[in-house]
């Protein structure tokens, strides 16, 4: 039976009604559970906005701030068998914060950053793409490309060795929507099609496509948005309960995970449902995380005490990935 237009469009909308509902039942089952981290070895300094990464074995921090705002300039890389903290030797970056790092085919790729003290001015963001290859004997660094668009706060994510970079801020009042592709293996560049708001935003990539979550423009932002890669497009898939304006985010396996506010975000990219987890960690901004070894591993940023007060943090907080998922 062929349905008549102002039928389809009925049905479509209670589609997406239906499936809204559906991430809202499955966040609710969830909103009152709550997941303990241990602590692990400490970052050998306070700090915050820093890089991170990690290529499945081990945990890489790249540069960062501390509470007076000055940057550190060294790779730090985490055994989490050891529970080790170490510096890549003799590596040492421009000393900067807000760096999007990934890694591909066994080097990690750093871009953007900003010099600034306390993000007085984010005019100074950095053109270069830098390549970390940390397997050599003597791990080396090097530039390998420039950036066509560098961003304040982007977010950066990996398809098939493919890097991806999306929104961000060009200046203090501009918000970016671009999205651009870069090819490591040929350090080539490709824009795309313009995400649906000019924002900085929070993304992965899982089975091709790039999924982004909340963030912020002059407003904060809830919604769910997802790329496919392959026909370069943009939908929305869904709304946070809450909007997240500052989140650090990491994938595993079909799940995408965000720390935001105290609490534990895991996106399943198959079932489009979202869990949410309180945690022990407390309120932080400006913190890190990654999965190495099965395990989901939190560190760093700025928290505030019960006093209202504001510290950088060194504390690492580790929980094994089944404790989420299961």
């Amino acid at each position: 039976m062929k349905l008549s237009s102002s039928k389809y469009r009925f049905f479509l909308c209670f589609v997406g009604v239906l499936l809204q509902s559906c991430i809202s039942a499955n966040f609710r089952e969830y909103e009152n559970a709550t997941v303990r981290f241990i602590r692990s070895t400490p970052l050998p300094q306070p700090r915050a906005y820093m890089g991170y990464c990690s290529n499945g074995t081990s945990t890489f921090v790249i540069g960062g701030e501390n509470k007076s705002g000055e940057n550190f300039d060294n790779i730090l890389l985490f055994n989490i068998d050891r529970e080790i903290w170490s510096e890549l030797t003799p590596i040492h970056i421009r000393a900067e914060k807000n760096i999007n790092a990934t890694t591909v085919n066994g080097s990690m790729f750093l871009l953007n950053g900003n010099e600034s003290k306390h993000d007085e001015n984010i005019d100074d963001i950095d053109i270069n793409v830098r390549e970390v290859n940390f397997n050599a004997q003597i791990p080396f660094l090097k530039d390998v490309s420039v950036n066509p668009q560098p961003l304040y706060k982007s977010g950066l994510a990996v398809s098939k060795n493919i890097i991806y970079a999306f929104g961000g801020m060009l200046d203090e009042d501009t918000y970016s929507n671009t999205l651009y592709s870069f090819n490591p293996e040929n350090s080539t560049w490709k824009q795309l099609a313009s995400m649906p708001k000019q924002m900085i935003t929070y993304g992965a990539t899982v089975d091709g496509k790039i999924y982004t979550f909340g963030g912020r423009n002059e407003k904060a932002v809830d919604d769910i948005f997802m790329y496919n890669i392959k026909v370069n497009r943009w939908v929305k898939v869904g709304k946070l309960p809450e909007p997240i304006v500052d989140a650090a985010v990491t994938q595993y396996r079909h799940y995408i995970i965000l720390f935001s506010n105290e609490q534990i975000f895991i996106y399943d990219t198959l079932k489009g449902s979202l869990k949410r987890y309180q945690t022990n960690i407390g309120k932080l901004r400006g913190m890190g995380a990654t999965i190495s070894k099965d395990k989901l591993v939190i560190f760093g940023g700025i928290k505030q005490n019960s006093s209202g007060k504001e510290q950088y943090s060194s504390t690492v907080f580790v929980l094994g990935i089944d404790k989420l998922l299961n």
